[in-house]
């Protein structure tokens, strides 16, 4: 256990984008007392953020209205930054106001790519540098001009390897550039169990307005961290749904000379396979492979991925039991696997799991972190 942690909000003015590309510019105004404040991070995916203030706090005002869309927020936890967004909307009555801000990664929502953008042969990073540069640079007052280009990692084939992945064909018509990323992140975990994502991530410093987008060919690390029911949880979410399971994948893919591949992959023996379950059969359709080994992979990652049942698996720890990632002391961030146990009734968990998200949440000095799990990608 720890003491309640102090919380603060603080919303900046946003730069001009001649130059300063929307950067992080004076300090609006500062909530150093909020009646209850939340904020998350997903991996590969934008966070939110929300806090409430009464209505007749003087440090609202009608101006403020118009910051909604265009001011950065800064979440501050015992003087450190954990969450950075911009600030979005609100919701008001006569008592409340409520305000929400999103993530910096979903600027990239917004930002399109090219019409008929296309690459032969080219390695993952290529590409992701390739739309980080339109993102930031090529389009002219875009969001995320103030965001600085960090690390770009090239995806590998095998787990731990070296060989990059290159993908023999990739296209896109005004596509949404935050959901190509989540493409090359899917295509760049490939049949290893490296975990690929992308963020723009941030320093703890408050006083430092830096911002990095980086994309991770495999940051993730196996913690000696424990997240338990009963031991410092007291709470938890469970979904096994072993009917969207499939243990017979039969995929089709189209070749470059209008030849046609298919491959079978039966899963008979285990507690997912058709002698316990009975035969449950997909097909998968893919465009384009490059060849019958090309079509046997994909059709292999997605026999083992089918058969993965515990889809969601969120914990709550107890009220301050745990410093949430972002914050000093924390013991795992994003990406990284811990030890979850959950057995109670028919819930019954006892394995290493991936990180994908957390949510947190802090009410009267009471704060609640909320990690949330995925198996890790199969072998």
């Amino acid at each position: 256990m720890f003491l309640n942690p102090d919380y603060r909000v603080l919303v900046y003015k946003t730069l001009p984008a001649s130059g300063s590309g929307f950067g992080v510019g004076d300090l609006l105004v500062e909530y150093d007392k909020v009646m209850n404040i939340g904020y998350a991070r997903y991996l590969s995916d934008p966070g939110e953020a929300f806090w409430t203030v009464i209505q007749d706090d003087p440090k609202i005002g009608p101006s403020l209205r118009g910051y909604t869309g265009t001011a950065h927020v800064k979440i501050l936890r015992n003087g450190e930054v954990v969450w950075r967004g911009i600030l979005s909307e609100f919701e008001a009555n006569r008592d409340d106001v409520v305000f929400y801000a999103y993530g910096y990664e979903s600027l990239l929502y917004r930002l399109l790519s090219q019409w008929n953008m296309t690459w032969k042969e080219e390695q993952i990073d290529t590409i992701v540098t390739d739309l980080w540069t339109r993102a930031k640079t090529t389009l002219t007052y875009s969001k995320v001009g103030f965001v600085t280009t960090g690390t770009i990692e090239a995806p590998v084939t095998t787990s731990g390897g070296a060989t990059a992945i290159e993908l023999p064909s990739y296209k896109l018509y005004y596509k949404r550039i935050l959901f190509s990323f989540q493409e090359l992140v899917a295509l760049g975990t490939s049949d290893t169990t490296n975990i690929v994502y992308f963020e723009i991530d941030y320093p703890q410093s408050a006083t430092n307005n830096a911002a990095t987008f980086n994309f991770w060919k495999n940051r993730s690390d196996l913690t000696t961290t424990v997240h338990e029911y009963g031991y410092n949880a007291d709470g938890f979410f469970d979904r096994y749904v072993p009917i969207l399971g499939r243990n017979d994948i039969l995929g089709v893919g189209s070749g470059a000379q209008s030849q046609l591949y298919r491959y079978r992959q039966q899963t008979a023996a285990t507690s997912a396979g058709y002698e316990l379950f009975g035969r449950e059969q997909e097909p998968i359709y893919l465009s384009w492979v490059r060849d019958q080994a090309d079509l046997q992979r994909v059709t292999k990652l997605r026999a083992k991925r089918a058969l993965r049942a515990d889809v969601d698996l969120i914990l709550r720890m107890r009220a301050n039991e745990i410093i949430p990632f972002g914050a000093t002391g924390a013991s795992y961030r994003l990406g990284d696997r811990v030890r979850v146990r959950a057995e109670l009734g028919i819930t019954s968990i006892d394995k290493d799991m991936l990180v994908v998200g957390q949510q947190v949440w802090a009410l009267r000095g009471h704060e609640r972190v909320y990690p949330m799990y995925q198996e890790r990608n199969p072998a």
